[in-house]
């Protein structure tokens, strides 16, 4: 874990003391304006989960509240970074496991978008991707959970702190790769619903807002693989590498990645006729769901 390490002297109650947990003296400002940005989020996603009843947001909801206890938990550190271990390892916990929960509601806003427009869309049944992608996380958190344990416990043990730190760091690979191949199969169904687009009932108005959805999932799916691929390197430089001496670089590729992710949601929200209202509705008849799967083959056939 000393790949691309910075080396550091010893200054006692300073940046580079060894038991500041930051390595860095961390700033005041953006912790309290990102805790006050993701308070906000929470309750405007709240007023809209309920008001809509998209009781399926409550996934995003739980994702903002430990964004939120952990910036909350960054504003006393900020003050005294030295010695708080325990207080350190519950901010960090909470930030690292907080984006779980975004790549879990882009696993279930996109089975709904698919089952919507035609399962024949997808290489995986929608009903089976939330659940399929959504086991893999929770694998993966179970992972970083008992990473951040082991960290949390090591209380200046270094070999503990180190096999915490890898498990974490394993934890986050698994988180990583289960998004990569989920974007993936983003792709994929925006390669076959370009190919043989689905004949939608109420003609223009849901034509025009499932692809506007289609777009927001991108969106908010790619900061949140830009925030996975930062953890990972991040994590894989070790404590004192070059990412995680810098502050700006956390606030950069994971603050502001993670919050752009959960606030679209708040301009185009689900329950605004994005998705249908009920999980078994379509924006298609079963008609020509049928209609399309009979073109869709032909089309493969006629490549062939």
């Amino acid at each position: 874990m000393s790949n691309g390490n910075t080396t550091l002297s010893y200054t006692p109650g300073g940046a580079d003391d060894p038991a500041n947990p930051f390595h860095y003296m961390p700033s005041m400002a953006p912790a309290i304006v990102s805790l006050i940005f993701f308070t906000l989020l929470f309750i405007i996603l709240t007023i809209l989960t309920i008001w809509k009843r998209s009781w399926y947001m409550i996934t995003l909801l739980v994702g903002c509240i430990l964004e939120i206890i952990g910036y909350a938990t960054r504003i006393p550190l900020v003050l005294n970074p030295v010695g708080q271990i325990p207080l350190y390892a519950c901010m960090n916990a909470c930030l690292i496991i907080a984006p779980v929960f975004n790549a879990a509601i882009e696993y279930v806003l996109f089975g709904r978008l698919v089952h919507a427009l035609g399962d024949h869309y997808s290489l995986i049944k929608p009903k089976l991707i939330a659940w399929i992608f959504i086991i893999c996380d929770a694998f993966s958190f179970l992972i970083q959970i008992s990473g951040a344990g082991l960290l949390s416990s090591a209380k200046g043990n270094s070999e503990s702190a180190k096999t915490g730190q890898t498990i974490l760091l394993a934890g986050l690979g698994v988180n990583l790769a289960s998004f990569a191949i989920f974007c993936l199969q983003l792709v994929y169904f925006e390669y076959r619903i370009r190919r043989l687009s689905p004949i939608i009932t109420n003609g223009n108005i849901y034509e025009k807002r499932w692809r506007r959805f289609l777009y927001i999932i991108y969106l908010s799916s790619t900061f949140v693989l830009i925030r996975q691929i930062y953890r990972v390197i991040e994590f894989a430089q070790g404590f004192t590498g070059y990412l995680a001496v810098h502050e700006v670089y956390f606030y950069i590729f994971d603050t502001i990645p993670i919050f752009i992710s959960s606030a679209v949601y708040t301009i185009c929200f689900p329950g605004n006729g994005y998705l249908p209202p009920n999980k078994n509705d379509t924006f298609a008849t079963m008609h020509n769901n049928e209609y399309n799967i009979t073109r869709w083959r032909r089309f493969n056939f006629a490549r062939k």
